[in-house]
C-alpha cells in the first residue's frame, strides 16, 4: 500500500514519520523548504520522551501513485487540495484530516462521497522550522465514515493509522468534529494575544473567556440542531455549559490547560500559521459558530469577537495583550 500525506506540516509530518517507522510506505508532500530540509538531513521528531531522526520520502509534488492520501492541510486549504488531486489518475482513498466541520462535505463535493474517510486529530504538535517537528501531547485518532458510501473505505485506514497511534473507530464523524471544533474555540486566544496555551489559559481573565466562549459554541451547535459526541472530553463540555457561568469558572477555569505547564512554550496551529506567515482557518473555527448563530437567530458576541480580534491580528500582525483583548467583553 502507497501513502502520500498531502500537506506535510505538523500533523502530516509527524503522522507521516510515525507510519514510516511503523513500516507503511509513506512519502511527505510539502513545501518546498520544508522538502529540501527532509531531503538533506532526515525528518528530525521531537517526542515527548526522545528525539529520532526520520529519512522517509519527500517532495512537493502529488503524484498518482497512493491507495490512501492523508489530507493534512489546513481547512482553508481544502477545496485546492482536491482539485489537485482531481486531476490525478486515481482512485484513492482521501482521508480528511482537518480541524472544524466543512472538510468531509468539502472534500466530497469535488471527490465523490465514496472516496472520503473523515479522521478527528486528538494531538498537538509544532512545526515552526523546516525538517523539524515536535509532539506536544498523546495523540488519538478518531476515524468514521462520513458518508454510508465510503464506509467500506473505513477498515484500511483504520488498519494504517493504528499501526502508528492510538486510533479508534466512532460511528458518526460529524459529532466528533463537532467536539474537537469547541477545543479549537480557543486557539483563538492564543492567536491574538501571542501566548503559549500553558500561559494564556493560566491567565484568570482569559480563562473566563476561554470558558465563556466554549458554553456559548456548545449552546450554539445544540440549539443548531448539532450535537457533541459521547467522549469524556464532550462530557466536559456540556456540564460547562450548562452551569452557572460562576460556578463553571469555579470548577473549570484551572483545568483548561490541561497537558501543557506554564512553561511550555506550545501555541495552537492557528498561532502558527502566522507565525509562519500562513492564512487564517478562523473562519472554520470561531467562524462556524458564528455562522450558524446567524442562522438560528442567537447571538455569539465572544466568538464574533474572538473572530474580529483574530483578524485584526492576522492582518497587522500585531498582538494585543490580555487586557486589551478583554476590554472587549462584558461577562
Amino acid at each position: 500500500m502507497e501513502v502520500a500525506v498531502y500537506g506535510a506540516g505538523a500533523i502530516g509530518s509527524l503522522v507521516g514519520a510515525r507510519l514510516h517507522e511503523a513500516g507503511a510506505r509513506v512519502h511527505l508532500i510539502g513545501r518546498q523548504e520544508h522538502v529540501d530540509a527532509i531531503r538533506a538531513n532526515g525528518l528530525l521528531v521531537k517526542g515527548q520522551n526522545e528525539t529520532r531522526l526520520v529519512r522517509l520520502p519527500a517532495t512537493t509534488t502529488l503524484t498518482d501513485n497512493a491507495d490512501i492520501i492523508l489530507l493534512t492541510v489546513k481547512s482553508q486549504d481544502v477545496t485546492h487540495a482536491c482539485r489537485d488531486i482531481a486531476g490525478l489518475h486515481s482512485n484513492a482513498t482521501v482521508v480528511t484530516m482537518q480541524n472544524g466541520i466543512r472538510s468531509d462535505g468539502e472534500a466530497a463535493g469535488i471527490l465523490g462521497r465514496y472516496r472520503i474517510v473523515g479522521c478527528v486529530l486528538n494531538i498537538s504538535a509544532t512545526f515552526l522550522e523546516p525538517g523539524l517537528v515536535e509532539q506536544n501531547t498523546g495523540a488519538l485518532l478518531q476515524v468514521g465514515a462520513p458518508f454510508p458510501e465510503s464506509a467500506a473505505r473505513v477498515d484500511a485506514v483504520l488498519t494504517l493509522l493504528s499501526s502508528a497511534m492510538k486510533t479508534e473507530h466512532v460511528s458518526d464523524i460529524a459529532r466528533a468534529r463537532w467536539t474537537k471544533l469547541m477545543a479549537n474555540l480557543n486557539n483563538a486566544i492564543m492567536t491574538i494575544t501571542g501566548l503559549p496555551i500553558g500561559k494564556a489559559l493560566r491567565h484568570p481573565g482569559l480563562a473566563r473567556l476561554s470558558i465563556a466562549t466554549i458554553r456559548e459554541g456548545v449552546k450554539t451547535a445544540q440549539l443548531g440542531g448539532f450535537g457533541l459526541d459521547q467522549s469524556r472530553r464532550a462530557r466536559t463540555f456540556r456540564l460547562m455549559s450548562t452551569l452557572p457561568m460562576p460556578l463553571a469558572h469555579v470548577v473549570f477555569g484551572g483545568r483548561l490547560a490541561g497537558n501543557f505547564p506554564p512553561e511550555s512554550t506550545y501555541g495552537p496551529s492557528t498561532l502558527q500559521s502566522l507565525q509562519r506567515g500562513s492564512s487564517s482557518e478562523l473562519e472554520y473555527l470561531n467562524g462556524e459558530i458564528v455562522t450558524l448563530g446567524q442562522r438560528i437567530g442567537r447571538p455569539t458576541p465572544y466568538n464574533a469577537g474572538l473572530l474580529d480580534a483574530g483578524r485584526r491580528v492576522f492582518e497587522t500582525h500585531r498582538h494585543l495583550t490580555a487586557e486589551e483583548l478583554l476590554r472587549s467583553f462584558a461577562f
